[in-house]
């Protein structure tokens, strides 16, 4: 789909900008420094990485009030919020952030149905934990559940045999290769049974990750439709063919159209729309292409 400059500034005007602090956790900066930054670069809205958890809780509440940036969320590992969760709720509560995000979660535990439905069950439990205190919990989507269930190929029995996530993300990655172009429907991969096993959780879309496992993002944006909590306007390069590896790279500069994730954003439940550059060579140039991209112009 093609976009003149001016429906893309549309879609743009829209949305909220607003920017993971992952793109910039090199800069050497006190988190609230840092939400300082990204307010005057234009951001509305920043959504907490690592740093958070460490930060100065009043500090950071303060750098918010006095910027009136938004906490969006923040991404917290899964193992962390199961085994200490009222510490990172309380940190929330302070700050006044209302959403928590697990972000990328292993291959294995995407290899069967089975397993999937196990995951489900772990994050529908933290979702209702988390919604006793006001919080909203969701997950952050990367490129491991779209790869194929292993029992799809009559390898649901061998992949419950104890072996290191690592094989198993190889053999996942080989079996993807079997897949054919017709067959690659999302309601078939670990992704599509989580929506289905899943209630109250809600789901982040990572433009690049989803492109990297060949799949549209535009299409996994529309078939979330309340389900969709954010948007990552994120883009990775593909580095090598197998074991497919891939780089982070600047919106435009990789798999995705940035133009065509601003319009199906615009388009969605969504109301923020979010910059992320895992591996920038310069954060703080990023921070400014990235806010110049959100709202749909070229630098």
């Amino acid at each position: 789909m093609s976009h003149t400059a001016a429906e893309t500034a549309e879609a743009a005007a829209s949305l909220r900008p607003a920017i993971q602090l992952h793109t910039v956790r090199s800069i050497d900066a006190p988190l609230p420094e840092v939400i300082r930054y990204a307010s005057d670069a234009g951001y509305e809205g920043v959504e907490f990485a690592g740093a958070f958890l460490d930060a100065d809780r009043r500090a950071v509440e303060h750098a918010l009030s006095e910027t009136g940036v938004v906490p969006l969320a923040a991404h917290v590992d899964l193992r962390r919020l199961e085994a200490d969760l009222e510490p990172v709720v309380d940190r929330c509560q302070i700050v006044g952030c209302d959403r928590v995000i697990v972000p990328h979660l292993g291959s294995h535990l995407f290899r069967t149905t089975a397993a999937t439905d196990d995951l489900a069950a772990r994050l529908d439990t933290l979702a209702e934990r988390l919604g006793s205190h006001g919080i909203e919990f969701g997950y952050h989507t990367s490129r491991e559940p779209f790869l194929p269930p292993l029992d799809r190929f009559g390898l649901g029995t061998v992949s419950s045999v104890p072996s290191p996530a690592l094989v198993w993300r190889l053999v996942a990655d080989a079996a993807d290769r079997w897949v054919p172009l017709g067959d690659r429907s999302v309601d078939r991969t670990g992704f599509g049974r989580l929506v289905d096993q899943t209630e109250e959780v809600t789901f982040e879309v990572d433009a690049g990750w989803v492109a990297a496992a060949g799949y549209d993002p535009v299409d996994v944006i529309e078939s979330l439709g309340d389900r969709l909590s954010l948007v990552h306007l994120a883009d990775v390069r593909r580095t090598r063919a197998f074991p497919p590896a891939f780089r982070s790279v600047p919106p435009g500069e990789g798999l995705i159209d940035p133009d065509e994730i601003l319009d199906a954003a615009a388009r969605s439940n969504a109301d923020w729309i979010v910059f992320e550059d895992d591996d920038p060579d310069d954060p703080e140039a990023a921070v400014w292409k990235g806010i110049a991209t959100l709202r749909g112009r070229s630098v």
